[in-house]
Order: structure tokens, then C-alpha cells, then sequence
């Protein structure tokens, strides 16, 4: 009889601890890859709407911009380091560009040509970025008065 109460109790201590195949480990879910606004950035952008102090002076959707040479703007960032930028008035500057590691400013720097630097900008052109540059979109602002602007603060829409 000894026997008999061993042996159930060794049958249900084998039953109580669950016996069967463990439960499997689910598997986790790697995180999405974020892509830098360094990256976002590297292309070739050109003017969708451009602001002076608030006042529209060019969308590409309308026929009658007061300032029509944005049409013709564009700013190369698809070679990483060097910029292209092609002002509204059709001059050409070439030089360097870094994204801030924060991601919230865009700066042109040694920007020259045959005829020098961009008017009053000393070679420097300085943007605080808007918000998240998408594929497409990358919103900027001058973050200081720009003298070929009528000394105003420049917002553009840019598109790809």
C-alpha cells in the first residue's frame, strides 16, 4: 500500500508540472529602421512656394507669381556634403552643406561662383527645417533676413 501512494504521488506530481512541450517564444519584432533627415535631404529640390515675411511671392500652380524666377530655383543636395544652388535670379553657387545632428537646420557654406558669394550672405546660407523632410517635401527657412529678398526672411516649400 506504501508503494501504491508513492507511485500516485509521483504520477501527480508529473501531472501538475505541465509535462507536455513548453509554450513557444514569440518572435520579436524588429524595430523600423529610422532614415536621418542627412538622407532624406539628398536630392535634388526645386521651388513648390516661397514666402518673403509671410507674403507669397511664387507658387508653382499659379500663373501670375510676383516673383516668377522661382521657377527656375533649385537646390542640389543629392551628392552628400556638396551643394548646387540655383538662385531665383538664375545665378549659380556651389559649396558645402551639413544637416545639424538634431536634424532642425540645413547650412550652405562656401557658396561661390564666378561673380562671388550669394549677396550678403558672406558664403552662408543658414535654414532651420520646418518639420520632417518626407520623399518628396522638405520645408526651410532662412534663419536670418536675406538682402536679395528685400531683406526678408524666406520660407520655401521645396518639392522633388
Amino acid at each position: 500500500m506504501k508503494q501504491f501512494f508513492v507511485l500516485l504521488f509521483a504520477i501527480s506530481v508529473m501531472a501538475c508540472s505541465g509535462g507536455g512541450d513548453p509554450a513557444p517564444t514569440p518572435t520579436p519584432t524588429p524595430p523600423t529602421p529610422t532614415v536621418s533627415v542627412a538622407t532624406l535631404v539628398k536630392k535634388v529640390w526645386s521651388a513648390s512656394s516661397v514666402q518673403w515675411d509671410g507674403v507669397t511671392k511664387y507658387d508653382k500652380s499659379s500663373t501670375s507669381n510676383v516673383v516668377q524666377g522661382y521657377s527656375q530655383y533649385k537646390l542640389d543636395l543629392s551628392t552628400a556634403g556638396s551643394v548646387t544652388l540655383t538662385e531665383f535670379d538664375g545665378k549659380i553657387f556651389t559649396g558645402t552643406y551639413t544637416v545639424a545632428t538634431d536634424g532642425n537646420s540645413l547650412t550652405l557654406s562656401g557658396l561661390t561662383s564666378a561673380e562671388g558669394a550669394p549677396t550678403g550672405t558672406g558664403g552662408t546660407i543658414v535654414y532651420s527645417i520646418l518639420s520632417t523632410p518626407t520623399a518628396t517635401g522638405l520645408s526651410l527657412q532662412q534663419s536670418t533676413a536675406y538682402v536679395k529678398a528685400s531683406s526678408a526672411i524666406v520660407k520655401l516649400a521645396l518639392v522633388n
